[in-house]
């Protein structure tokens, strides 16, 4: 979370959120200072698939290696 403006440092907006009945999406939020990385619903605040940023990133670059390449993300 930046100090002063008070949003994550690092963030990719993905799919629905899993909650029942919730409309927010699933949005990849990094903590810098812990070094964890977990799904959160932009509107319903549940958090999902809790990680390290290594995985995370990892992640993260396969895809948009993929996105580039032309296929369609997850």
């Amino acid at each position: 979370m930046c100090r002063r403006c008070k949003t994550p440092m690092f963030e990719l907006v993905g799919p629905p959120c899993e909650a029942p009945g919730c409309g927010g999406v699933l949005v990849d939020t990094m903590s810098l200072k812990t070094k964890e990385c977990w799904k959160q619903c932009s509107k319903c605040g549940a958090e999902f698939y809790r990680m390290s940023g290594a995985e995370m990133l990892g992640w993260a670059t396969r895809t948009i290696g993929r996105v580039l390449a032309g296929e369609k993300p997850n």
